[in-house]
């Protein structure tokens, strides 16, 4: 037995066990193939996949809702285009239609008053008389219409312009009277005439302020400015009593005057007694006569409106 094992390794060493012998050759292609055949092992991200899609969705948004709202704007732009543009299609049936809707509210004014939409309506409709009037060459102005009776007219309004007394004396005789169909006209003349008259500043004014010994602001009633009020206000109660009574042919006129009348009589006697007026007393008269200038500014614009219209 150990013989076999003895011939057994001799026989291993000179065989399986025995020491190769490499030339460069081999070692140089041994070498190679292990380098190329050992691949370095990378550290696999499972993240970065995820975090690319996700990128992409959000870049993906943003430039579509971007192209969205551009195409939404175009779209806008062009129906606004369409819009403001005229259809020539239909021709100028719409623009038609708009002078007929502005003409229909142009001949029917609406005032909140009743009695100015009633005074406006009359006023609107409302003509001179033809009889008795001057022929052409026998009037001075070529814009008047003037009477036998001396009264001329604004051939436009309407309106009073003059008076011709003739061979009368003023201080002896009495005024012509207008006729009847003139009466209209004598009382728009006299409210465009006060409204004109009662609008204009006071002069001098109701207040004072000076400075006294102690440098200090004072204010004080000024006599002068509380007369003109009684002043102004008696004159026109005078004035409007003509006019209320040529107005009968249009009682809401009548009306409205009146109304002025009252207030105009209250704040003549108020006003009477310029002794005894305060500052606070001094800014309600005021107060009291700018309340009757914007009433008679109010109807006194009707009435030219009216007349307005009526020459359009």
């Amino acid at each position: 037995m150990h013989e076999k094992l003895t011939n057994l390794r001799r026989k291993m060493n000179r065989t399986v066990l025995k020491k190769g012998e490499l030339s460069g050759t081999d070692k140089e292609r041994i070498y190679h193939a292990v380098i190329h055949s050992k691949k370095p092992r990378r550290k696999i991200r499972r993240f970065v996949p995820a975090f690319s899609l996700v990128g992409c969705l959000i870049l993906l948004l943003i430039f579509g809702s971007y192209g969205f709202t551009t195409y939404i704007g175009t779209e806008q732009s062009l129906e606004k285009k369409d819009t403001e543009q005229p259809n020539l299609s239909v021709g100028n049936h719409e623009s038609e239609n708009k002078v007929v809707d502005d003409q229909t509210e142009f001949d029917q004014r609406i005032f909140e008053n009743d009695h100015y939409q009633q005074i406006y309506d009359y006023l609107k409709e409302w003509e001179l008389p033809e009889e008795n009037r001057l022929s052409a060459e026998d009037t001075e102005s070529p814009s008047s219409v003037k009477y036998k009776n001396g009264y001329s007219f604004s051939k436009d309004t309407g309106y009073i312009s003059s008076i011709d007394w003739g061979d009368r004396d003023p201080e002896i005789d009495d005024r012509p009277l207008p006729t009847e169909g003139q009466y209209m006209g004598v009382v728009m003349g006299y409210i465009n005439e006060q409204a004109s008259d009662m609008s204009r500043e006071l002069f001098p004014p109701l207040t004072n302020q000076f400075y006294d010994k102690s440098n200090q602001l004072v204010s004080s009633v000024n006599p002068d400015g509380v007369k003109e009020i009684h002043d102004r206000s008696a004159l026109f109660m005078k004035r409007l009593e003509t006019a209320i009574g040529y107005s009968d042919q249009l009682p809401p006129l009548k009306k409205e005057m009146e109304k002025l009348y009252v207030k105009a009589e209250a704040l003549a006697d108020e006003s009477t007694s310029v002794e005894d007026v305060s500052l606070d007393r001094a800014e309600e008269l005021n107060q009291q006569h700018a309340k009757i200038v914007d009433s008679l500014v109010r109807l006194s614009g009707v009435i030219d409106r009216a007349r307005e219209d009526k020459i359009e």
